[in-house]
């Protein structure tokens, strides 16, 4: 597959900072976890600085998570199908606690992940953004908080739309990390390498010690958002009703077999435990690609060559790659505070 080819001045124009306001999609595995909901409509309460065109459902499984740790602790579906409809159900929902009317805003994505390299899934949401790159006169701005299926599938059904969109992901890990592995990176391989690999502009916001600054708490979002709107109810709740002893610990072994895996010496001992009660917590991941894009002096990036993906989900790096945009750091009281004040001015 030969891809558009952009000038090292394109794309440093193009991996800018983002100024005024923006044309954006998104794409999301929105039922997979908490986080996702709160990402979108934070989008869709900043209308100030983001213009959301559409919301794309995104796929999920536990079947990646499985194979990496030999079990899930996760409670998610195994069925690809079954993932992608939930994503597409709670994307309704989401609206009608907005009060927005979805009609031509809200698509289905992939039914699986790709299986041939170069050769797209077609669905309504690839077809969807080819369409919106072509009609939009700046650049289409795509926030994933996915995998990536959809999107790397529109690259493979039209390469030109690379000239005309920029990919905000939340994805992988910092690149000095000992592995990339991570659910969004880790379910379809074949996509995460074509989007790294294609050349179309991308913003890279990795999880542990960027995006996992993104912590918030039960007391926080009760005082925060509970009561104040139908959607701040809500996301309190599904935070609120995950946040016990049993999921605090899942958590705990899920990082250490996974995002966390080669990070200590300690062997078999490494194993977080605790004799005493753990304070949960809950990372609300996805708000950092929204976050970037409302101002991006909450998220320190600079440009970096893009690596390689490895069969075994870690980083090559090469430094004549083309050149990424990378997220460093969240300030994560900043990030908050706007989110929770555009929350409260839903519809009650």
């Amino acid at each position: 597959m030969k891809f558009p080819i952009l000038t090292e001045e394109e794309r440093k124009m193009r991996l800018a900072p983002p100024t005024g306001k923006v044309h954006v999609v998104i794409d999301s595995d929105t039922y997979n976890e908490v986080d996702d909901q709160f990402a979108i409509a934070y989008a869709m309460m900043s209308p100030e600085k983001l213009d959301v065109e559409a919301v794309y459902a995104a796929p999920f499984s536990s079947t990646f998570l499985a194979n990496v740790m030999g079990e899930t602790v996760l409670p998610m579906t195994s069925v690809i199908e079954e993932g992608l409809e939930q994503s597409y159900q709670e994307i309704l929902h989401l609206f009608s606690l907005l009060k927005i009317d979805p009609a031509g805003k809200v698509f289905r994505g992939s039914r699986r992940y790709m299986s041939e390299k170069d050769v797209p899934v077609e669905s309504d949401a690839a077809r969807d953004l080819v369409r919106r790159a072509h009609e939009s006169e700046g650049p289409l701005y795509v926030i994933a908080i996915g995998e990536i299926t959809n999107i790397a599938s529109a690259i493979l059904m039209d390469p030109s739309i690379i000239k005309k969109i920029v990919v905000v992901w939340l994805a992988g890990q910092p690149l000095d990390w000992p592995n990339a592995i991570e659910f969004n990176l880790g379910q379809d391989l074949l996509a995460s390498r074509t989007i790294l690999d294609s050349g179309v502009p991308l913003v890279l916001v990795p999880c542990m010690t960027v995006a996992s600054n993104l912590t918030t708490t039960a007391p926080e979002l009760e005082t925060n958002l509970k009561g104040k709107t139908c959607v701040g109810t809500y996301l309190t709740e599904i935070v609120t009703s995950q946040l016990n002893q049993k999921m605090g610990i899942n958590w705990l072994r899920l990082f250490n077999k996974t995002y966390c895996r080669g990070l200590d010496d300690y062997g078999d001992a490494g194993v977080p435990t605790t004799t005493t009660a753990v304070a949960p917590s809950r990372i609300i991941w996805d708000i950092s690609t929204v976050a970037y894009m409302i101002n991006p002096t909450w998220c320190p990036t600079s440009l970096e060559p893009t690596p390689w993906l490895t069969d075994d989900c870690c980083w090559k790096l090469d430094p004549s790659r083309h050149v990424m945009r990378i997220c460093k750091y969240l300030y994560r009281d900043a990030v908050f505070g706007d989110m929770f004040a555009k929350l409260n001015r839903a519809p009650q």
